[in-house]
């Protein structure tokens, strides 16, 4: 489905879509013409649907949503803090300033230590399905798994204590890319046993398991390729998006070959790994300039699946996989284009440490190349989930998120639905053309009042209940403290520009999340 911004006004009665945009255009006004301007426009309180956007399209080059606002961000530890999480939390930003820059980064390298055993108790009763077995799954509402996959990813992104290791499993369910809509139940065995396990853990482990993994060789065709016609899918996509890179060096004919060695590499109804001897092929092959010599027909299925774990190491050993994942990373956690002497000293880290995952974060986000770094773009599901976290929400005020992430996806990012094999997009020019969608699902959001569903409790901005004393919380919980002037006095002028009572404040906590300034992190 095309995205579009706008939709036809042909019908007298205004639709959702409508009010949605005269929502738009009192922000419009709002943000371009200041409070004063806007103290009598009224924001419509109703959640109405709108058709998802689906996927949209990148804007000309040079178009970016406001200034990077990161020039007012003068606290290492508060920057450490956005990097690290989905979204600014005073939870947060308390621990961090009681341990330290360093000791709140180890402490988020180590989720072993935390205890999120409330969070996942409460997962596995609410979306029993994400504690099933393959074969239970296999046998079970597809469109159910989806959804409560789904939701669960979102109770983990929005309330877990380990936000670094959500973070990076958001970034490597994007670099090893599976199309649930393809994959099915697969991609919940995926996420658990592959991505999660492995976020935090060492690149090798992540990759071979990856590569076992029933639903990236089903996703990537790899289950049904045999000889003498191998599929060349998987074998493209684990060189060019997996490990060493488009510009990794390597050949057309190194992806054939290696299509003819992982031959076998095949998979169960239930998604479970096994390699199938008939499928391979045993004649000779060369790849990446080393030859595989033919094997016998006494060969064991042992030795012929070993040649696709050869290949596999040998990627992890070329250099040039240290670098791309080095660059990468980098990219997620630093800048869109990272310093090329931060690429170089994470990947010497990579090679030093057998791809240590922590140890190159650690070497990613030191304080010097924080500070200097300019600030990113949030994709629709982290501003989803950080709109959230700055609202207060928890476990005991959303005991159904499904109907919040219904809403955020028609932002055009539904989780693990990206069909192409190189994942959703982190490129700013992407997303930015997308923000009506955004300014609708913060007002949605802010008018939460469902004790089923979910709920905002605006008494937590209310703390004193003032005008002055709710814009000094959205400073605090939104910001960090570090609040743009101007937004506090568009926002105090806003608030005290109409009856101040629980819906004028929701209104208010509609236009911060709005604010081009809570785009960023």
């Amino acid at each position: 489905m095309a995205s579009s911004d706008t939709e036809s006004s042909a019908n007298v009665t205004p639709s959702a879509d409508d009010r949605d945009l005269t929502t738009a255009h009192s922000r419009r006004r709002f943000f371009a013409l200041g409070a004063s301007a806007a103290a009598g426009l009224a924001l419509g309180t109703t959640a109405e649907a709108q058709r998802p956007v689906g996927r949209p399209q990148p804007l000309p080059a040079g178009n970016t949503p406001g200034t990077d606002p990161s020039a007012q961000w003068n606290d290492p530890l508060l920057r450490l803090v956005r990097r690290v999480t989905m979204g600014l939390a005073p939870a947060d930003v308390a621990l961090a300033r009681q341990l330290g820059y360093n000791g709140y980064l180890n402490y988020q390298l180590r989720p072993a230590a935390m205890d999120d055993s409330v969070l996942e108790s409460q997962i596995a009763s609410r979306l029993p399905m994400t504690q099933m077995s393959a074969d239970m799954l296999r046998t079970s509402d597809g469109g159910e798994v989806v959804a409560q996959l789904a939701d669960a990813a979102w109770y983990r992104a929005a309330f877990s204590k380990a936000q670094l290791r959500e973070r990076m499993i958001d970034f490597w369910t994007d670099h090893f890319t599976i199309s649930i809509n393809k994959a099915g139940f697969l991609k919940m065995v995926d996420d658990r046993e592959v991505i999660r396990p492995h976020a935090l853990g060492k690149f090798p482990d992540l990759l071979k398991a990856s590569a076992h993994s029933g639903a990236m060789l089903f996703y990537l065709d790899q289950n049904s390729s045999r000889t003498p016609t191998p599929n060349q899918n998987y074998a493209r996509e684990i060189m060019e998006l997996h490990t060493v890179g488009v510009d990794g060096g390597y050949s057309q004919n190194d992806v054939a070959e290696l299509s003819r060695i992982l031959t076998g590499w095949s998979m169960t109804n239930a998604g479970v790994f096994r390699f199938i001897r008939s499928y391979h092929d045993r004649n000779a092959k060369t790849f990446l300039g080393r030859t595989f010599p033919a094997m016998p027909t006494t060969a064991t299925d042992a030795q012929m699946e070993a040649e696709g774990d050869l290949a596999i190491q040998m990627l992890l050993d070329h250099p040039a996989t240290a670098k791309y994942i080095s660059w990468k990373m980098a990219r997620w956690l630093l800048a869109y284009e990272p310093p090329a002497a931060v690429v170089d000293a994470t990947a010497a880290v990579f090679t030093r440490t057998g791809g240590d995952i922590p140890s190159m974060i650690r070497t990613i986000l030191s304080s010097k190349n924080l500070m200097a770094a300019p600030a990113k773009y949030k994709r629709p599901f982290h501003y989803a989930i950080s709109g959230l976290r700055a609202l207060g929400a928890d476990l005991t005020t959303v005991p159904n998120i499904r109907s919040v992430r219904t809403r955020a996806d028609q932002m055009g990012m539904p989780l693990y639905q990206w069909e192409q094999p190189n994942g959703y997009p982190d490129r700013v020019d992407w997303w930015s053309g997308l923000v009506i969608t955004r300014w609708s699902y913060a007002q949605a959001l802010s008018v939460l009042n469902s004790t089923t569903a979910a709920r905002v409790d605006s008494m937590v901005f209310r703390a004193p209940d003032s005008a002055e004393g709710v814009v000094t919380q959205i400073g605090a919980r939104f910001f960090g403290g570090e609040f743009p002037t101007s937004l506090r006095a568009s926002l105090l002028s806003y608030l005290k520009g109409g009856t101040y009572n629980d819906a004028r404040v929701r209104e208010t906590l509609s236009l911060a999340l709005s604010a081009q300034e809570f785009q960023w992190y």
